[in-house]
């Protein structure tokens, strides 16, 4: 969904500085809030929150809660992927997959629901990890 007005000032710098960080960079509001207060020093923490569920009904960004992770990451919103965590170091990467969506037709059917979305996480140890033993 796109607004019918352009966004909030602080929200497009929100948006910015997700979105220049691309894909498969997965921001926690701590971060983002430093990145953000570079700009615009006297940002607060709630507006960086306010912002990013704003951003994310919108559809300009996607939430990525992610089992074990210390808090939710975002990246800016793009096509349809699962995400990795590792259980060692607590790197999450993007990984290419998707569930066919004959597999969600059935599933829906067979549990009598409507699925509007998916999201998939992965977890185990990382190339890096695994390599260094």
């Amino acid at each position: 969904m796109m607004p019918s007005t352009p966004l909030p000032k602080n929200y497009q710098l929100i948006r910015d500085v997700v979105d220049e960080c691309g894909l498969g960079c997965h921001l926690t509001p701590s971060e983002i809030y430093a990145k953000v207060r570079e700009r615009q020093p006297g940002i607060g923490l709630t507006t960086i929150y306010r912002g990013l569920e704003r951003l994310r009904e919108l559809g300009f960004v996607s939430e990525i809660e992610v089992p074990g992770a210390d808090a939710a990451a975002y990246e800016p919103a793009g096509p349809h992927h699962a995400h990795f965590r590792c259980s060692s170091c607590g790197r999450i990467e993007d990984v290419a997959f998707v569930i066919p969506a004959n597999t969600l037709d059935a599933l829906a059917r067979e549990h009598g629901v409507e699925i509007k979305d998916q999201r998939v996480t992965f977890e185990g140890r990382c190339s890096r990890c695994t390599a260094s033993g």
